[in-house]
C-alpha cells in the first residue's frame, strides 16, 4: 500500500474501534450500527488484499528469478547450436541465415526464434551430432523452451494476482472511506452535547494529510534571459563595416560658431 492508502486504513481501523467501544450508544439508530459494520469489513478487506499483494509481490520475485535462469539457459543452448551451425556452414553456407540468433529477443520472440532452431536442426541432426554435440541436443533445446514458456506464464499468473490484490485496496479503502462519510453527520448528531466523546470521533476520523510529491511541479530546464531594451542591444552592437571616427583638432579659423 502507498502512504496515501496506509493513512487511510490507519483511519478506518481508529473508527472501527471507536464503533466498537460505544456499539451500545449507537445500538438504537440501525444506520449506524450497519455503517460500523461496513468499516469493520473494509478494514478486514484491506488486511486480506494486502496480505495477498504481499504474498504476489513474492513469489513475482522469486519467479522472475525462475524466468531469467530459464531464458539463460536456453539462450546458451541456442548460442551452442548456432555456433556449431556455423561450422557446417563451411560446406552449406545457406545454414547462416537459416540459424540466424537475434541479438536480445523479447520473450515470445525468443520461443518462437527457438523453436524455429529447433525444427531447422532436426534433419541436420546426425551432422550436429559428428560436431560433438550430445544426441539430446534437440529433446534438450525442446524441454528448455517448455520451461522458459511456463516460467513467463507463471510470472503473468502472478502479475494478474498482484493487479488484483491492488484493485482489492484500493476497492476497499475508499468503500470504507464512504462509509466513515455517512458516520460522521451520524455520530455528530447523535453525540451533540458530548464534547469528549466528539473530540474523540475527531481524533478517529482524522486522516494526515500525505506528503505532496515533488513529481509534476514543472521545472524549467534552462532559464531564458530578460530581454534587453532594443536601444541598449544596439548601443552594445558592434559595427565593423564603419571605420572608427577619428577626432581632429580644426584649425581656429574653421572651427564653426553656433549662435548663442
Amino acid at each position: 500500500m502507498n502512504v496515501h492508502e496506509i493513512r487511510r486504513y490507519e483511519m478506518l481501523r481508529r473508527v472501527r474501534d471507536f464503533g466498537a467501544a460505544r456499539r451500545e450508544r449507537f445500538a438504537s439508530i440501525p444506520l449506524a450500527s450497519r455503517t460500523f459494520a461496513l468499516v469493520v469489513d473494509a478494514v478486514s478487506a484491506v488486511e486480506h488484499a494486502a496480505s495477498a499483494h504481499v504474498r504476489a509481490s513474492q513469489q513475482g520475485r522469486e519467479h522472475t528469478i525462475v524466468k531469467a535462469a530459464a531464458r539463460r539457459g536456453l539462450m546458451d543452448q541456442l548460442q551452442v547450436i548456432r555456433r556449431t551451425a556455423r561450422a557446417l556452414a563451411v560446406d552449406a553456407p545457406q545454414l547462416l541465415g537459416t540459424f540466424h540468433m537475434p541479438r536480445a529477443p523479447r520473450d515470445l520472440t525468443l520461443i518462437a526464434v527457438a523453436r524455429a532452431v529447433a525444427a531447422h536442426a532436426t534433419p541436420l541432426e546426425r551432422e550436429f551430432i559428428a560436431h560433438a554435440l550430445p544426441e539430446t541436443f534437440i529433446g534438450d533445446l525442446n524441454r528448455l523452451i517448455d520451461d522458459f514458456e511456463q516460467a513467463i506464464g507463471r510470472r503473468h499468473l502472478l502479475s494478474g494476482d498482484n493487479t488484483q490484490a491492488r484493485v482489492g485496496i484500493e476497492l476497499a479503502v475508499a468503500g470504507g472511506f464512504l462509509a466513515v462519510r455517512r458516520l460522521d453527520a451520524i455520530v455528530q448528531n447523535h453525540l451533540r452535547g458530548d464534547a469528549e466523546a466528539l473530540a474523540a470521533w475527531r481524533r478517529a476520523r482524522f486522516v494526515e494529510r500525505s506528503p505532496r510529491s515533488a513529481r509534476g511541479r514543472f521545472v524549467p530546464a534552462f532559464t531564458v534571459p530578460e530581454r534587453q531594451p532594443f536601444a541598449a542591444a544596439e548601443q552594445r552592437r558592434p559595427v565593423a563595416d564603419e571605420p572608427a571616427q577619428q577626432t581632429q583638432e580644426l584649425p581656429e579659423g574653421m572651427r564653426p560658431h553656433f549662435a548663442a
